[in-house]
């Protein structure tokens, strides 16, 4: 019989409880007051490693195995924004063409984090905004990081699309 890595995991530490090796804690699943509150704002910026700004902006040197797992939104005075690495914040880390652009971020900003979530992202250029996602041609459906198409496994490109000041789409697919 084959098993999976997870279920084995999972018999090991049943077995390591009842031999009272290991201790369990209940974790409730958090309610909407535990997630804590925010607000969302919108970030102009560029989006740079972490690590590469620390050592340029105040000579931080960070391990090297820290120098690629975290990106921030750099603003334009100079503030540094840690981008969560979630479906939306895992494009910056994936494609380089999304690191150093003129962007505007719409991010959800937690009470007591440092740390946003990004909601949208939009190129900012001197003829206006643009959105910006990753487009399969083949299946018609939007992606937010560098990967193959979710449904057909075909190759996406990367799309930007005219947006106006409310960010509805006015020109483009």
């Amino acid at each position: 019989m084959k098993r999976r890595p997870v279920a084995i995991a999972v018999l090991i530490l049943a077995a390591l409880v009842a031999l009272g090796d290991v201790t369990t804690t209940a974790v409730d699943a958090p309610s909407a007051e535990s997630t804590g509150k925010f607000e969302t704002v919108t970030l102009r910026g560029k989006v740079v490693w972490l690590s590469e700004a620390l050592a340029r902006r105040f000579g931080i040197a960070t391990d090297e195995d820290a120098a690629h797992s975290m990106v921030a939104l750099e603003t334009p005075a100079g503030e540094l924004v840690p981008l969560a690495k979630d479906f939306r914040g895992r494009g910056f880390h994936l494609d380089p063409r999304m690191r150093d652009l003129d962007l505007e971020l719409l991010v959800r900003q937690y009470e007591g984090s440092p740390v946003v979530q990004v909601i949208r992202v939009y190129t900012v250029k001197p003829d206006g905004r643009y959105e910006l996602d990753y487009w399969c041609d083949i299946c018609s459906i939007p992606m937010y990081e560098l990967k193959p198409c979710e449904c057909c496994q075909g190759e996406t490109r990367l799309r930007e699309r005219k947006v106006d000041d409310a960010g509805n789409v006015v020109d483009g697919e």
